[in-house]
């Protein structure tokens, strides 16, 4: 069954391994993710093992991982769990720098989420982001294609330059109005 929430986003539920699939195509933001994601509230509220496939997905921003943390909670209370699975490098970082990723939310695939459905993998530790992002690699819990040529640590790192810089920057000018 596949269901055009809005324009950006499209959604198709299907069933395997005692748990239900969503796979999320396109980009998933403030404008599309109440619409889009409320297709996840009846199996959450039915206290369903929910796997969210991202492996389409190509954004997401901050509000709509909001949103799915949300529906995590409420499967969590009624018994089930929701958890995430194949998430492209920029929903990746977004992942990281949340620290959903630290939580055991974040499966390789939608095949190990659903074998381990309710049992997410231990959090690796994470000392900084480019630090995360290799022993994320090292672990298991994220392919380590995902991070092939150093890319997510070379991003790691200029995020975590441009966030020190900003901060800087930011001090810097504080009271200068």
């Amino acid at each position: 069954m596949t269901a055009r929430a809005m324009p950006g986003v499209s959604i198709e539920k299907s069933a395997r391994a005692g748990c239900v699939v969503v796979a999320l195509r396109g980009e998933l933001d403030v404008c599309t993710a109440a619409e889009s994601l409320s297709a996840l509230t009846a199996p959450a509220a039915a206290g369903a093992s929910i796997v969210v496939d991202l492996t389409e997905l190509a954004f997401m921003d901050c509000y709509s991982l909001g949103k799915l943390m949300e529906v995590r909670a409420q499967a969590r209370r009624a018994g089930g769990d929701l958890v995430l699975a194949g998430p492209q490098p920029i929903v990746l970082r977004l992942l990281v720098l949340c620290a959903v990723v630290s939580h055991g939310l974040v499966h390789t695939s939608v095949d190990e989420a659903a074998s381990g459905a309710g049992s997410a993998p231990a959090a690796p530790a994470m000392s900084g982001a480019a630090g995360g992002a290799v022993s994320l690699a090292r672990s298991g819990i994220l392919s380590s294609a995902l991070f092939s040529g150093g890319t997510a640590v070379r991003h790691a790192r200029m995020l975590t330059g441009l966030i020190t810089a900003a901060g800087r920057k930011r001090h810097d000018g504080a009271g200068t109005h």
